[in-house]
């Protein structure tokens, strides 16, 4: 058997294997077995004739054939591991080279987990400059906002009898027409909205204002020319709105009794200085964030890297599943969704490239210093992280169908990635780090 491997563009082998007779012939019988399945030989039954005659019955091209296919599925990866070459995916595999009883060529092509040259990232990270997060402050108008956003969310709905408002919370039924026909979505029943949001077209939540509940009320408007749905673009439509229901919010007072109602808060300054706490601890978060962001990207930039398609590809697979996944938690369809922005999946694969080329960058980077540093995370940390992530996934359905091999490689690079941001921030040094496996 001869190998040869080719270095190719875009983090790709080549590899060439000639094999001879000798190689081959440990596949034969194993490959008359396979073809002798489908073999009709009078005087026999179906697949049950000897080998030996069989193998009169076959072309020998067809036998030499599935000899090098079974060959090739049991020398290729014995390749790949004993060349130490860090395959990526399946390779396309081409038989070039095919002479029964004399010798088999074929070429595989894989791509390969990318060589990153990485320049001085200690030095660049040295350079940007750090906030100091000591200095951060949290301003009394800031502890504000956030006290009177939990008190709105802790408002109670109360049913009115006066006519609505802006701000009202409404409930109607609807019918939208044009020319005596209802429209896409052009009807709903009990439909709860906050009033004066801008939830429908131009003029229709102003002509609500004033109404009282059981009220019916029909008017025309006519449809913006910038309107997202051309189709209703400068049409005149009919509306027909009967209003049922009217409430307001009646939010609660801001004192001692509300900080109790809380959580575990004596007095309001006790929540205050709780909140002001959390917002502090936020900003440091940001700042850190900021700056690893900065960082790592500056790195990047400096780098050299040959970026292999397919896990370039499969980036951009990963980003459309999460884009899916985020519509279905707002119950809106991918089709729908695509509809909405006018544009095909395929438009979308294409806007998501450069992104998902930076992405893989960044996850090749942060391994190949992990690797330098010679960055490693215990069994504890991982089993401790798994823990952390499984407790953030409520539905225990979800949580039984999860890969535990993926989930171990996630939490792992997640602490992995971790230390290496340490290191670049001189919080951890390479002598103090975790060495147990």
């Amino acid at each position: 058997m001869e190998i040869k491997i080719n270095s190719l563009q875009k983090s790709k082998k080549e590899i060439i294997v000639s094999l001879n007779q000798k190689d081959l012939l440990p596949f034969k019988e194993e490959a008359l077995k396979e073809l002798n399945k489908d073999l009709q030989i009078n005087g026999y039954r179906l697949g049950k004739a000897p080998l030996s005659i069989a193998e009169n019955h076959l072309s020998s091209l067809k036998v030499y054939e599935r000899m090098t296919s079974l060959a090739i599925d049991q020398i290729y990866p014995k390749i790949i591991k004993d060349k130490k070459i860090q395959a990526i995916g399946y390779p396309s595999i081409n038989i070039t080279k095919i002479v029964p009883n004399q010798e088999v060529e074929f070429k595989a092509e894989v791509a390969i987990i990318p060589q990153v040259e990485l320049p001085n990232y200690q030095e660049i990270a040295q350079k940007i400059p750090k906030n100091k997060k000591e200095s951060l402050t949290i301003e009394e108008k800031e502890i504000e906002q956030a006290l009177l956003w939990l008190q709105d969310s802790r408002a109670n709905l109360e049913q009115v009898s006066r006519s609505a408002e802006k701000e009202d919370i409404v409930t109607i039924d609807y019918q939208i027409k044009e020319d005596k026909k209802l429209i896409e979505n052009g009807e709903d029943k009990n439909y709860s909205f906050i009033l004066g949001k801008g939830s429908f077209l131009p003029g229709f939540e102003d002509n609500i204002i004033g109404m009282k509940t059981g009220e019916e009320k029909k008017f025309e408007l006519i449809v913006p020319k910038d309107w997202p749905q051309k189709n209703l673009q400068n049409k005149k439509l009919n509306i027909n709105v009967s209003l049922k229901e009217i409430k307001t919010k009646k939010l609660p007072i801001l004192n001692d009794e509300f900080a109790q109602s809380i959580g575990k808060f004596k007095t309001l300054e006790d929540l205050k200085k709780n909140i002001k706490e959390g917002l502090l601890l936020e900003k440091k978060q940001k700042e850190t964030e900021r700056w690893r962001l900065e960082a790592l990207e500056k790195i990047i930039a400096e780098t050299k890297i040959d970026l292999p398609e397919i896990l370039v590809q499969n980036e951009i697979e990963k980003m459309v599943e999460e884009l899916k996944a985020q519509l279905e938690k707002m119950q809106l369809p991918f089709d729908k969704y695509l509809e909405q922005i006018k544009k095909s999946e395929e438009d979308l694969k294409k806007e998501f490239k450069e992104l998902a080329e930076k992405r893989v960058s960044s996850a090749l980077v942060l391994r190949e210093i992990a690797s330098i540093e010679k960055i490693e995370a215990s069994e504890k940390e991982i089993e401790k992280k798994i823990n952390e992530i499984l407790s953030q996934i409520p539905e225990t359905e979800k949580k039984e169908k999860i890969n535990q091999d993926n989930l171990k490689e996630f939490a792992l690079g997640i602490i992995r990635n971790e230390k290496v941001f340490e290191i670049l921030e001189g919080t951890q040094k390479k002598d103090t780090q975790n060495k147990n496996n």
